[in-house]
Parts: structure tokens; sequence; C-alpha cells
């Protein structure tokens, strides 16, 4: 039989137990709220918004764990949203010429994902490289007339994320795409040229909105290609993804080495 002092005893434990358990509680939720805390436990505070003053640039790329508006302007300028207690690990900078975007707030059990994002102005851009999975888009139409959107891991070993997603409205531009993973495109507006390299991977491409008058594709993905080709279309199609074509131009030299095939939808 359980004795009143026993009884007494257990309840004295769960009181203690219980105090505990609130105090930590309150440690987590107030003593978070600051920039010298474990990431992990770190609250993202107010939203707030900061220029950082950088050097010329022409090309960028963005790492993990950050999003990217792009805008055409005549003015340079580099603005980042995010949390005040994670500004301190948010960086942009340049090394010859290129614009690196780092976010190294990786772990957050008390915060939302997505908080952060930059905010890119330039007057002229050839090269936006992804190694985020959060999203590059454009804030109006860009009319740069070369760009390249690459998300691979070929071409630079530290940006090794390649799940990338694009969505941006383009004008008169020589746009080229390179992937090697899971990347998505939403490309739409006009171009001169839309040259497709899917070396690999899921990637995919829709482009139907996007009026191109010459389209090359070399196609790997096991995805699909959607284009809108006004004067030709050419390439090799190698895996078992395929180009969905939503104009049939005079000029159709298409290769089909595998299962994925050339199809014209109308």
């Amino acid at each position: 039989m359980i004795t009143r002092k026993q009884i007494k005893n257990i309840g004295l434990q769960i009181t203690g137990k219980s105090i505990l358990l609130y105090t930590l509680t309150l440690a987590l939720v107030y003593g978070c709220n600051s920039e010298n805390v474990s990431d992990c436990l770190q609250n993202a505070g107010d939203i707030i918004t900061e220029e950082i003053v950088v050097e010329p640039f022409t090309t960028i790329t963005i790492f993990e764990n950050s999003a990217l508006v792009i805008k055409e302007g005549p003015v340079q300028k580099v603005e980042v949203e995010t949390g005040e207690y994670l500004r301190s690990d948010i960086d942009a900078k340049v090394v010859d010429g290129k614009l690196l975007l780092t976010n190294t707030n990786g772990c957050n059990f008390t915060r939302d994902y997505g908080l952060t994002t930059f905010y890119v102005t330039a007057p002229n851009i050839t090269s936006i490289r992804s190694s985020t999975g959060f999203d590059i888009s454009s804030d109006g139409i860009l009319s740069y007339p070369n760009l390249s959107l690459l998300s691979e891991d070929f071409g630079d070993s530290e940006a090794d994320f390649t799940t990338g997603s694009f969505d941006l409205e383009l004008s008169g531009t020589r746009v080229s795409l390179v992937s090697n993973g899971a990347a998505y495109f939403k490309l739409k507006g006009t171009a001169e040229s839309l040259n497709v390299v899917f070396a690999a991977g899921d990637s995919r491409l829709n482009a139907e909105n996007l009026l191109a008058k010459n389209v090359s594709v070399n196609h790997r993905s096991s995805n699909d290609m959607l284009v809108n080709p006004e004067e030709s279309i050419s390439g090799t199609i190698r895996g078992v993804g395929d180009v969905i074509s939503f104009n049939k131009p005079n000029v159709v030299n298409v290769e089909e080495l595998y299962k994925g095939k050339l199809i014209f939808k109308e």
C-alpha cells in the first residue's frame, strides 16, 4: 500500500518536473529572441529590409536558404529582407564581378522557412546561378541581351544544390539554360534564341509562353521541355523526357536517340 508520505513525495517530484519544464519553455520562447544563440533555437525577430552596398557585378550566384527577385534598372542595388536576428549570418559580396548571396541560417526549430529574400536591381546581368531550393523570379520584364540560367554542379563545385526554380519574364533575350539536377524553369515573353541543355536529372522547362525565334535542345532529363519556336528548332533528345513544341516552325532538325520524342502541339 502506498503511504501518505510516498504520495506526497510523488507529488513533489511531479511539481518539480513541471516547474523545470515550464522554466525550459520560457527559456526557449524568450531566451532565443537574440542573434547570439544557436541557429536551431533562434527566433527570426521582426522582418527588416536593408540595403547592402557592393561593387559592380554582371553575374549572380545565390546559395541555399534564400529566394531572389531580379529587376532591371539603370542603378545597381542589392537589398535583403529577413528577420532582424538572422541578418548577421547573411551576406552579399562581389568577387571578380560575381555577386555572391549567402545565408548560413540553416537550422530552424523555432521559426518558419523562407524568411530571407534578396532583391537585386541591375542594368545588365549575364548569368544567374541557382544553388538554392527557393525561387528566383523577375520583378517586371528583363531585356538583358544575353542571359544564362544555371542550376548544375559541374561549373561551380561550391554550388551543389541543383533544385533551383526560375520564374522569369523576358524580352528579346538570347537565353541559355543548363541543368543536371531537378530544376524547374518557367519562362514567358520573347527571346531571340533559347538554348537548353539538360545534361541529367529530372529538370523541367515550361516555356510555351516564351516566343523564341530559334530553339536548340540537348535533352537527357527524365522530364519534359515545353517550347514555342517561331523559325527553327534543332538538337538532340537523349533520354526519356519529351520536347513538346507549341508551334511547328519551317526548320525542324531534332534527333531522337532514345524514348523521348519531339511532339508538336498546336
